[in-house]
């Protein structure tokens, strides 16, 4: 992705946050904790998923890629942010719309996203070796 591009794809996140913050604020069912704990959830999930979307810049790729070792921001703590953050959106979205089954989908995509975390961290160790062994001794998930 070059320039401009960048910053349209990273876009895409602060628009989400903005759609789900719109149809939060028209919710017409009754608001208790839960559903403005799960709304908190969603709208700082996409927040930062718009974050680490912007700080991977060039190195982003839907396949495992290595472009580029990223380790500042919230890569700094987390190897993987954007699946961390997308399960605080799930779960948000569950608390928010209060239906226990949907917990099942949620244990479904920690399940995938674990298995992509590992193919990635595969691709990484491969191209970074050592360097990529220290990150991953220093960082969460």
């Amino acid at each position: 992705m070059e320039g401009r591009s960048v910053y349209v794809f990273t876009a895409r996140p602060w628009f989400a946050a903005a759609t789900v913050l719109w149809f939060l604020i028209g919710w017409t069912a009754p608001w208790n904790v839960q559903r403005v704990a799960g709304s908190v959830l969603v709208v700082v999930g996409v927040a930062f998923i718009g974050v680490a979307h912007y700080q991977l810049g060039k190195s982003f790729s839907l396949r495992p890629k290595a472009r580029e070792l990223i380790a500042h921001g919230l890569y700094s703590k987390i190897r993987n942010p954007i699946y961390v953050f997308g399960s605080m959106i799930i779960r948000g979205l569950i608390l928010v719309l209060q239906k226990p089954v949907l917990w099942l989908g949620l244990a479904a995509v920690v399940a995938i996203q674990t298995i992509c975390a590992r193919r990635e961290a595969g691709v990484l160790e491969e191209a970074f070796g050592d360097s990529y062994r220290e990150y991953r001794r220093k960082t969460w998930f």
